[in-house]
């Protein structure tokens, strides 16, 4: 992997874990979504019309990944509900790598070298590792977490590939970025009016909407660099050094949320820094 897709990738992922930090600590969490998604969508309007339009073969990826996107995010909000941040965030995001080398493997026919490949794996058991941290021998995460976790890993796979396969065939990787935030943008705030009361919305939107704001400026432009990294690096590498982020994420929880930082997680540490460093070469 190139020096300047590994920095961009690994610059991605801390963004990815910051916005999600924001998100599991803030108010109405579908709310600040919604949010999120319409004015990550109107910041790609101007980018339509400066860039080329993209190839006919894009438009099936650009259908299908909205709908997963959707989902994606309205099991995120549902599975933050349901569990702490320090275990949903690493549970949801290490079972994606798994699923996306084996399906890039199967459905692209994607390789690896020994390398990545032990990279993968170091980077995956540290993370199932975090997610399964026991406090006083009791496991912390309940079935509903953990069926909600995995279910947006899935998504997360899903989508990894699909926007992977439609950045390369658009033409320009940018135009299909631009494209998929702008469509992305408004099917979670439609299902967000029908579902919530208007009362209770703008209520919502008062206490959240800087929160969504800045939300939708860093998954924005931490998306943007990872679709960018999958139309120049194979799929299944970019993706699984994307979920380093549960690195930054454990960081934030340590210096930000003053949470403590055990023997175990300093070994996940050295695990996940072990596997970035075996991805980089």
């Amino acid at each position: 992997m190139s020096p300047v897709v590994l920095a961009a990738v690994l610059f991605a992922a801390l963004l990815h874990a910051v916005w999600n930090a924001l998100i599991k600590v803030s108010g109405d969490r579908l709310v600040v979504i919604a949010v999120t998604t319409i004015a990550s969508s109107l910041l790609a309007v101007p980018f339509l019309f400066l860039l080329p339009f993209p190839a006919a073969a894009a438009w099936p990826y650009l259908m299908l990944t909205v709908g997963l996107h959707s989902g994606y995010m309205l099991l995120l909000v549902r599975a933050y509900g349901l569990g702490d941040f320090a275990q949903i965030y690493p549970l949801s995001r290490g079972s994606a790598p798994l699923l996306t080398a084996l399906l890039g493997f199967l459905l692209l026919g994607e390789t690896m070298t020994l390398s990545e490949l032990l990279g993968m794996a170091l980077i995956v058991s540290g993370i199932f590792a975090l997610a399964a941290e026991r406090i006083a021998g009791i496991r912390q995460l309940s079935r509903a977490a953990l069926l909600y976790s995995l279910l947006t890993g899935v998504f997360i796979t899903a989508y990894s590939l699909v926007d992977g396969s439609g950045a390369r065939v658009a033409g320009n990787s940018f135009s299909y970025i631009a494209w998929l935030f702008f469509l992305d943008g408004w099917v979670v705030p439609i299902l967000t009016v029908w579902r919530q009361p208007r009362s209770l919305l703008i209520s919502a939107l008062r206490d959240v909407w800087k929160v969504g704001l800045l939300v939708a400026l860093l998954s924005t432009v931490g998306y943007a660099m990872v679709v960018w990294g999958f139309s120049q690096e194979r799929i299944a590498p970019v993706a699984v050094l994307r979920e380093t982020s549960v690195l930054f994420a454990m960081l934030i929880s340590v210096f930000v949320l003053k949470e403590r930082l055990s023997l175990l997680r300093i070994t996940i540490v050295i695990l996940i820094v072990s596997g970035i460093v075996l991805l980089g070469i």
